[in-house]
């Protein structure tokens, strides 16, 4: 290894100029420092499709520095959220308001199957006009606060699969109303709508065909799973933003002077020879790192042939086989026959790049885990003690939780609320101190996601 070193050492000094490749076609949607605020129930309270989204933007456009909150709290529909906007949304001065709701606003209750009384029907009529009203009231809101509403249609209601779970049938169709007002809405507003029922049903019914028990929905029917989410994500990327590459390494031997193409990277010091071709790359964009958990997810999405793509086309060289090294790391052997063809490194887990990015996945997961605790405060603060006038101490706000308590006590929820209260008042102490937290873990993403310039070599083996 100490030879490759060495190596390096001589062929980067004082050779060719900068070839400088072209950069994304496309200006990405949001701008530097804009502030991305989502407003949900408890679909995003807990999710991770703002996470996966936060990671896309600190990969893909490390240049931008964007602030993204969480504002989403559990069991939460369009009322709660009018109420609570000042305080947990327009704090934060946000650009762009993200809003999802709509599972809790339909009361799915309401939906079962077998005959429905008209007082069953009125009742649902009345919810989604409720519904329809409230999020009008929301786009207006977010635009008189010079901020731009982007609305995401409900996830699905899993009423498709057979899983052993109580079926609310008919919550989705109610869904699906939900979402063709949130259309016409965005008609009438000049508001970007994201279809999410339509796309994660159309995908479901097809999976359905060969699996009765499919689902991209936890046990529940109610809340997406990771891949769920996952797919969430994908259909808000590929909404937002057009398809793009990593970077696009490609070098054509096949003449005299060696033609050399790039996009989304500059290389420095470009030399060939018979049997090894080096140059230093400084890409724009890191690869969008992911984990076993999301196989299901990726095999059900376009987005690797879509988003992850870090190519490295080599034509002209004598066969045999190729040892490529990033930077002293030996990435792996290939044959002239597979670099002429073009290799994708995105899929190697084993470059600098992606072990940079990688870094970047664990500040966001770090990041939304912060966010997540914090919403704990919201959550209580918003739905059990909305009705509290007592003074600021501890004691009466834990009697009154207490009395709370006793009314859902036969609710199958009892356990979730009473763990929420104890995650309230063992984070409300330490609220300054994830704040600080956060806005950490903001800097350092992106302090850390600026890629690094690195030093390539293809060596005939």
């Amino acid at each position: 290894m100490w030879e490759l070193r060495l190596l390096v050492t001589i062929l980067f000094f004082g050779l060719n100029a900068p070839y400088i490749g072209f950069a994304q076609g496309k200006t990405p949607f949001f701008k530097n420092k804009d502030v991305i605020c989502f407003l949900g129930d408890s679909i995003t309270h807990g999710g991770q499709y703002h996470e996966f989204l936060q990671l896309f933007y600190a990969t893909r456009y490390p240049e931008l520095k964007l602030s993204f909150h969480n504002c989403g709290v559990s069991g939460d529909n369009s009322t709660g959220m009018i109420e609570r906007f000042e305080e947990d949304v327009i704090k934060h001065n946000p650009t762009h308001v993200f809003v999802m709701t709509g599972m809790n606003d339909v009361n799915r209750a309401l939906y079962f199957e077998g005959t429905v009384s008209d007082s069953i029907l009125t009742q649902r009529a009345n919810a989604l006009a409720t519904y329809k009203q409230n999020t009008t009231l929301l786009a207006e809101k977010i635009f008189e606060n010079n901020a731009k509403p982007i609305f995401l249609t409900p996830s699905i209601y899993d009423q498709y699969s057979k899983i052993e779970k109580e079926n609310n049938l008919g919550c989705n169709d109610a869904l699906i109303e939900c979402s063709n007002h949130l259309k016409k809405l965005g008609v009438k507003y000049g508001a970007l709508v994201i279809d999410l029922n339509t796309h994660m049903r159309k995908l479901m019914e097809h999976e359905l065909k060969k699996d009765s028990l499919f689902t991209i929905i936890g046990k529940d029917r109610v809340h997406p799973s990771t891949t769920g989410h996952f797919i969430m994500f994908d259909k808000i990327i590929s909404t937002l933003e057009s398809e793009s590459l990593i970077s696009k390494i490609g070098i054509d031997l096949n003449n005299p002077q060696c033609s050399v193409s790039s996009e989304n990277v500059t290389l420095h010091n470009i030399y060939f020879s018979d049997t090894l071709i080096s140059f230093q790359a400084n890409e724009n964009s890191l690869p969008y790192p992911v984990d076993d958990s999301l196989n299901k997810a990726l095999s059900l999405t376009s987005f690797r042939d879509i988003y992850k793509r870090q190519l490295l086309q080599v034509d002209g060289l004598k066969d045999g086989m190729y040892s490529l090294f990033i930077t002293n790391a030996l990435i792996g052997r290939f044959s002239s026959q597979e670099l002429s063809t073009g290799i994708n490194l995105a899929k190697k887990t084993n470059t600098p790049q992606y072990k940079q990015a990688q870094e970047i996945k664990w500040l966001c997961s770090a990041y939304r885990q912060t966010q997540y605790r914090l919403r704990a405060v919201a959550f209580i603060r918003h739905s059990y003690l909305n009705d509290y006038t007592g003074p600021e101490d501890i004691s009466p706000k834990q009697q009154h939780l207490a009395k709370k308590l006793e009314s859902i006590a036969d609710k199958p929820y009892y356990n979730y609320i009473k763990r929420s209260i104890n995650d309230y008042f063992e984070t409300l102490p330490k609220v300054d101190s994830l704040l600080k937290r956060k806005r950490e873990l903001s800097e350092q993403i992106h302090l850390f996601n600026n890629p690094k310039k690195q030093e390539w070599i293809l060596i005939k083996k």
